[in-house]
């Protein structure tokens, strides 16, 4: 006797995972996280890094605009000085051969229009920036203050390393900016080495 409807194949195929798909799926997951605490946190300091190089690169732009309008570092240091540095937190810190003369907040409040200590009295705005708090401190993105140093004494090159030997030379810029990095210290005689993690506004 025949039998009526339909005859369904069994269906084979599991409904579920096995145990090989599960491990090679959390082994994808655990390759992924591992990733991306590594490449997250590298790819965040390179953009802080960027916007530190920015910053420097736009404040050595206004040094020297300002300098073509006046004839003169916007400094009260004398002609006679060696190079002048400015920056609070650079005072003690010995790649920084000579002695600050003035805060930074002085200086980005001179570029940004004020006539700050008379040294400004057209009040020109020679920096654009809202990246700063009232008092004209501008940090960078590890929260110290960018330090700008002039060749004062136009002897050809602001004196970076120290001593300006062949091992060290002076750098030949009339106008440099540096900030500390991320571990917020200037690194010494140690800008080739891979443990200084400082940003330079001429490289």
């Amino acid at each position: 006797m025949r039998r009526l409807g339909h005859s369904f194949p069994r269906d084979s195929r599991s409904t579920g995972f096995s145990l090989v798909e599960l491990l090679v799926v959390v082994s994808i997951i655990g390759l992924l996280v591992g990733l991306s605490a590594t490449v997250i946190p590298r790819a965040l300091e390179a953009g802080d890094k960027a916007k530190a190089k920015g910053d420097l690169m736009a404040i050595v732009a206004a040094v020297k605009a300002y300098k073509q309008e006046y004839g003169r570092f916007p400094s009260t240091a004398g002609t006679t000085d060696d190079e002048h540095v400015y920056a609070s937190y650079a005072t003690s810190q010995i790649k920084f051969s000579t002695k600050p003369y003035g805060r930074s907040s002085d200086l980005i409040a001179i570029l940004c229009g004020e006539d700050k200590n008379q040294l400004n009295p057209k009040k020109i705005r020679f920096l654009e920036t809202a990246k700063m708090d009232s008092q004209y401190v501008w940090k960078d993105p590890w929260g110290q203050e960018y330090c700008v140093m002039f060749d004062t004494n136009d002897d050809g090159g602001v004196e970076y390393w120290g001593d300006g030997n062949w091992e060290h030379p002076n750098i030949k810029q009339s106008v440099i900016a540096v900030s500390a990095g991320p571990n917020k210290a200037v690194d010494g005689k140690a800008e080739n080495s891979s443990s200084c993690d400082d940003v330079f506004s001429w490289k």
